[in-house]
């Protein structure tokens, strides 16, 4: 079967990729990264550039532009790859990037994939608007157009692929019973675990570069709450969280917080850590807390972070409820005090971890994709399962 996936950036797609060439089928992937960028790829893969002028613009000059350009830097890269495109039994496109793209997969008789990892943008945006008064800021929604356009790629697709029922609740029902879950469980990088010396501060870290998704308001509220003595919370992200007044008050006041831009191997920044939280409002996945897990570090995650759903709770990881510092606060303080507890955390997640990528290759994701081909061939005979 021809198999095509477009995507500007390659962000998880080697776990599709990858996974289709396991099953015996051709890939070509359209991307405007680079083919010299490409890790972790079967050499199998076909690559075809296709520019993309705002992103590539601010990969070279480290820019923010504003949501209008991105919204026709997508537009444009989208237009662009149907021209290009060759036919194919099985078109994948990345969510905002793929709509003329699937349908003209759609009129060589292919069926067309929509790959949406994020909730439905309708209630991703009330929900960040809401975050970003919160936290004493604005939010900049997308255009009306560009969202109207979403919603026409979410329509005109023969099937969503989603990594987390908390996604997929946020669809309405119609788009919910096309919708194909594969959980993004892929391999991660271990550093072994190394006994800290007695007296060392309690590190707590987190891993995420959108501040109002990641929900570091509740944790720094938590976080100021606690004032643990002899203790650091790291957090691994970007400047953004600047431009909320009160994320970057809660940081400047708390001298034991810091905020990290890069970490050169983010194994290392796991081995420095007694305890990992993702205190997620809005994640489809969160493959952070996955590496945490993997790497033996005991977890805090929240119900709206799509990998707990693989977990159970008080068992394999602590799991909260969104938008709640107060129960951020108490899971800390729980395993600040428990030494014990945060041994038995780091045990059981690990081995649920290893369960879950057990093995080379992203077992969990191969089985979504299972699901998916068998899908495609109700709708195309073309798109039969080899």
């Amino acid at each position: 079967m021809r198999t095509v996936i477009s995507s500007g950036r390659q962000m998880h797609y080697k776990l599709p990729a990858n996974s289709l060439v396991r099953h015996g089928h051709s890939v070509t992937m359209y991307s405007s990264t680079p083919v010299s960028r490409f890790r972790g790829f079967d050499p199998a893969i076909r690559h075809r550039f296709t520019p993309a002028p705002v992103m590539l613009f601010n990969a070279l000059t480290r820019i923010d532009t504003p949501v209008v350009l991105n919204e026709l830097n997508s537009t444009i890269y989208d237009r662009w790859t149907a021209l290009r495109l060759e036919p194919c039994d099985l078109f994948l496109g990345a969510a905002t990037s793929s709509l003329q793209t699937g349908l003209a997969a759609q009129r060589h008789g292919g069926v067309f994939v929509l790959d949406r990892a994020c909730p439905d943008i309708r209630y991703q945006q009330a929900t960040l608007a809401e975050e970003a008064r919160k936290a004493g800021g604005s939010f900049s929604l997308d255009s009306q157009w560009f969202i109207e356009r979403q919603i026409e790629e979410y329509e005109r697709a023969d099937l969503l692929l989603m990594p987390s029922d908390y996604s997929r609740r946020s669809f309405p029902e119609h788009l919910r019973n096309k919708t194909v879950l594969a959980p993004l469980c892929g391999r991660a990088r271990i550093t072994p675990r190394v006994p800290k010396a007695p007296g060392s501060p309690f590190v707590v870290g987190v891993v995420g570069g959108e501040a109002l998704r990641k929900g570091y308001l509740y944790l720094l509220q938590a976080w100021k709450e606690l004032a643990l003595p002899n203790a650091q919370l790291k957090i691994r992200s970007g400047p953004g969280y600047r431009k909320f007044k009160l994320l970057a008050k809660l940081v400047d006041e708390q001298p034991n917080v810091s905020v990290i831009p890069y970490v050169p191997d983010i194994s290392a920044f796991y081995a420095e850590c007694d305890v990992f939280i993702l205190p997620s409002v809005d994640d489809g996945f969160g493959m952070a807390l996955i590496e945490a897990m993997a790497n033996g570090v005991p977890s805090i995650t929240t119900h709206n972070t799509g990998a707990s759903e693989l977990l159970v709770g008080g068992r394999d990881a602590i799991l909260v409820d969104p938008f709640s510092a107060e129960q951020i606060q108490q899971a800390l303080a729980t395993l600040y005090e428990s030494p014990e507890m945060r041994d038995r955390l780091a045990e059981a997640g690990q081995a649920t971890v290893n369960r879950l990528m057990a093995g080379d290759t992203a077992h969990l994701y191969d089985e979504g994709i299972d699901r998916l081909l068998a899908a495609a061939a109700k709708l195309r005979p073309s798109a039969a399962v080899a």
